[in-house]
Parts: structure tokens; sequence; C-alpha cells
């Protein structure tokens, strides 16, 4: 699929000619009767507040129904998950269950782990002798009967197991990146990211690039903000 590289986004634009092995060349057309009602305009009115993620969260559930709420945490991430579970109560009087991920203290050496892996990473990241264990955080949650699961930090692989046993819709509240202050995206927006990534030739070409990758909507958008500003 070459969504990656597409620069003329037809499917968004609806302009331009679709390229090889575009998805949208064998595209199933799916009535489907589960549409909820006003979701656009939810959407929209969070998109105009600007709210962050765990906000987000809280219109999100209020706006589905969510009363059970249950977040599947990395034992890393105790503090974070303490401030998130009061902010999910207080803010939007939900019932919030959590799991971090040592729950059942399963050991590491009753599941053959060898010893050079029982107390740090090869990055020398201290995780203790406990495995952790995703299935068993869905499990609880499962039989909780969660309307809405959140992941918090999980490592990668650990998210994707708890998210496939999950009986709940799975949201990624929080991901982890101990190199990037659990913020993943924030090595692309920088100038070493854009010349890491080759988006940028060098300093003096960033201008010249942005003007030839600058959209229409991207101008809109600088207006918008800028006239907000002035109110």
């Amino acid at each position: 699929m070459p969504c990656a590289s597409c620069k003329a986004q037809p499917c968004f634009t609806g302009k331009g000619e679709l390229p090889d092995n575009c998805p949208d060349r064998v595209r199933t057309v799916i009535a489907s009767s589960d549409v909820v009602e006003g979701f656009f305009g939810h959407v929209k009115a969070n998109q105009e507040k600007n709210v962050d993620r765990i906000h987000e969260l809280i219109e999100y559930a209020n706006f589905m129904g969510y009363k059970k709420i249950g977040i599947a945490g990395c034992i890393g991430m105790h503090d974070e998950l303490r401030v998130i579970k009061q902010t999910l109560k207080k803010d939007g009087g939900l019932e919030v269950s959590s799991v971090m991920c040592k729950s059942g203290s399963v050991h590491k050496k009753d599941l053959g782990v060898p010893a050079s892996a029982r107390l740090t990473t090869q990055t020398g990241h201290a995780i203790g002798v406990i495995a952790c264990n995703p299935v068993g955080q869905a499990m609880v949650f499962n039989d909780a009967k969660t309307d809405l699961n959140c992941v918090l930090g999980l490592c990668v692989g650990h998210d994707s197991i708890f998210m496939k046993h999950s009986e709940a819709p799975v949201i990624s509240l929080l991901v982890k990146d101990r190199a990037n202050a659990h913020n993943p995206a924030s090595i692309l927006y920088g100038f070493y990211g854009d010349n890491y990534f080759h988006r940028r030739p060098s300093p003096e070409g960033a201008s010249k690039f942005n003007s030839t990758q600058m959209k229409p909507i991207d101008l809109f958008r600088m207006m918008k903000m800028k006239l907000g500003r002035r109110k």
C-alpha cells in the first residue's frame, strides 16, 4: 500500500489519480447501521476545544455512555496512573479500574527466562524478576465487564497482546518511549528529526521545503489560528 509516499492524497482531496496499489482502487462500500448519531459533531467540538488526550477520553466516554473504564498500566508508570485515574474520576465522573503489568506475580524463572534477562534488559532498564502479564490484565477487565479499556505505557508487543485479548474496545492513552519522555512523535518535529528522517536537506533548505509542501488546508489553518489570537 503506497499511502506513506502518496503526495496527491486523492482519498482526502477528491482530486488526482489514484496511485497503483491504492486501497481505494478496491473499495468495498459498506452501509453500516451502527453509526452513532451526532458523532461527527462530537469530533468537531473536541477539535475546536483543542483538548488534551485525557480529557478527550472523558468527552468520548461520556458521549458513548461508557461508565466503567479499565487502565492497563506499566509498573514503571504508577505515578502517572494515579494522577490519570484521579483526573478521570474527578473531571469525568467515571468509574476507573486499574491493573498493573506485574499482576499475577508470575516469576520469570518459572517461565524459563534465563537469569541474564530477569533483572535488567539488554539496554540496562530494570524490569525485575516478575513477568509482565498483558493477558492477565485483559482477563481481569473482561471479568469486570469494563466498557472501555486504556493502555498506559505497556511495552511494544505487550500492548498488542492486551488489545487482542480485551473484550472491550481499547484506546492507547500513553505510549512508552524512554528516550523521548514517552512522546515518540517529538523526534519528528525538531530540526534533528527532520534531518534524521531526511525531510529537510539542511537548515537553509527548510523554508524552501516548507513552501513546496504547503497545502491550501495548511494556509487556512494558519490564518484561522492568527485570527483566533487577535480576538
